[in-house]
């Protein structure tokens, strides 16, 4: 069930990407700007976000873009992560019970299937926690916040996906594979990207550490 809320059982996740950029300083970075990925200072897990920013530093790599020291960068990549509240999910859960022939079993008001002497079987449910896993980019003019320590934001990528999965370390990767399929697009709104758990570049990202 991990990647059911991605998507289908165990070959697609599901993410929705919302990609802004402002109208005045179109995103659409030129072909090999220069990136400094920051590091989160507040983080409670910084062996994680190293992992996480050597995945980003990954991603814009192969999409053509540079990654330059701090005095140089033309632009400065903020990221943040995390996971909502859980919420209820009923699934399916085969049960069984002592019985003899069809009719109700002892223990459930659903009807029983016989399968063999002395015990009955029938579908019972039970309640799934369901995660909302989200990861937040936040692309600056490099200069401008050398100059004030303030954001002019470029672009902001918002990932989202919900499912059964709470481990971060796992869903961090078709989080951040679904970002920089619209990186520096503004997307007018929520748009859903399908990642196969059996891409290729899952492995590969899965492999940077």
């Amino acid at each position: 069930m991990g990647a059911t809320g991605f998507g289908c059982a165990a070959a697609t996740y599901q993410v929705k990407v919302n990609g802004y950029s402002d109208p005045a300083t179109p995103a659409r970075f030129e072909p090999g700007a220069t990136f400094f990925v920051m590091d989160n200072k507040e983080s409670k897990n910084p062996l994680l976000d190293n992992e996480i920013k050597a995945k980003i530093n990954t991603l814009l790599e192969r999409r053509g873009f540079s990654i330059a020291p701090f005095e140089k960068a033309r632009y400065y990549l903020f990221f943040s992560y995390g996971l909502g509240s859980s919420q209820g999910a009923r699934v399916a859960m085969p049960d069984y019970s002592i019985g003899f022939g069809l009719g109700y079993g002892y223990y459930s008001p659903h009807y029983d299937f016989l399968f063999w002497p002395g015990y009955a079987y029938y579908p019972g449910y039970y309640a799934e926690p369901l995660y909302d896993r989200w990861l937040l980019i936040n692309v600056v003019e490099g200069q401008h916040y050398r100059d004030t320590g303030k954001f002019r934001t470029v672009w902001v990528g918002e990932t989202r996906s919900t499912g059964t999965s709470s481990d971060i370390r796992e869903v961090i990767n078709p989080l951040l594979l679904a970002a920089f399929t619209q990186f520096g697009q503004d997307t007018g709104k929520a748009v859903t990207v399908d990642v196969r758990k059996d891409d290729p570049r899952m492995r590969q990202l899965e492999r940077v550490r």
